[in-house]
């Protein structure tokens, strides 16, 4: 299955309850009911995966999930494998988000067996990748973080990677839009050389009008618009997260 040209995607992280999931589910599948959702996406805690599969049929959105286990079936006590993921009809998994790495001391070599896992059962990786501080050299981190999954994933299988500078997550703004167009730029650069279909979004503070932000800032720089925006937290609010849509449909055509 090929990669989406156009992706808006929203993470729930861990803020919403079965509930709160369930009607931001009736507002975006009523809003998307027919079908305009398609390729777009959001990422759950994996009990709500097969519900959200559930609620959002009819609308196109793929759902994914926001980690999986680097093992396979076996002893591994409250693991979540791909296999069975798959088996639930989970499109994507986000790997190496830099909250994952802070809480659980998770590697990139972890990373990247979980991205391998993902991968082999036909999960497609969304890789959070991006500078821990404002002044690091992009290009140096983001290789350095890419060799790693390059060096795990199949060259000819499906990569998403979600441009997210660690400083920009959970601040006010995302990070200015020059700066992301010459980010995504050089992340593209470094994924040229892959047979496989890869797609780039932003994430990182990203909000309705980010999107549009980034388009405007890449007139002069079109390899620097990424393919889609990531929400987090601002997507909670499903107005804010079918306004995306909206933005990345009327840039992407």
């Amino acid at each position: 299955m090929s990669l989406p040209r156009n992706l808006a995607g929203f993470s729930s992280k861990a803020y919403q309850s079965v509930a709160d999931a369930r009607r931001w589910a009736e507002v975006v599948g009523e809003a998307l009911s027919d079908g305009r959702g398609e390729g777009h996406y959001i990422c759950v805690p994996h009990p709500v995966l097969p519900l959200m599969t559930s609620w959002l049929a009819g609308t196109g959105m793929d759902v994914g999930v926001q980690d999986l286990s680097r093992f396979g079936p076996g002893p591994h006590t409250g693991d979540v494998t791909a296999e069975v993921l798959a088996e639930l009809g989970c499109r994507y998994v986000m790997l190496g988000h830099p909250e994952r790495r802070r809480d659980y001391g998770e590697t990139w070599e972890t990373v990247a067996e979980k991205a391998a896992r993902a991968s082999e059962n036909g999960i497609v990786p969304i890789i959070i990748a991006g500078e821990p501080n404002r002044d690091d050299d992009v290009r140096a981190v983001c290789s350095e973080q890419l060799d790693y999954i390059l060096g795990a994933v199949a060259p000819e299988a499906d990569l998403m990677i979600a441009y997210e500078p660690a400083w920009a997550i959970g601040a006010a703004d995302a990070a200015p839009p020059e700066h992301i167009v010459a980010s995504v730029a050089t992340v593209r650069d470094l994924l040229s050389n892959r047979p496989g279909e890869s797609r780039i979004v932003y994430g990182g503070s990203a909000k309705s009008g980010t999107y549009t932000d980034i388009v405007a800032a890449g007139t002069e720089d079109p390899m620097g618009v990424p393919d889609g925006v990531f929400l987090g937290r601002a997507g909670l609010d499903p107005h804010a997260f079918l306004a995306s849509v909206d933005e990345v449909e009327r840039a992407r055509h």
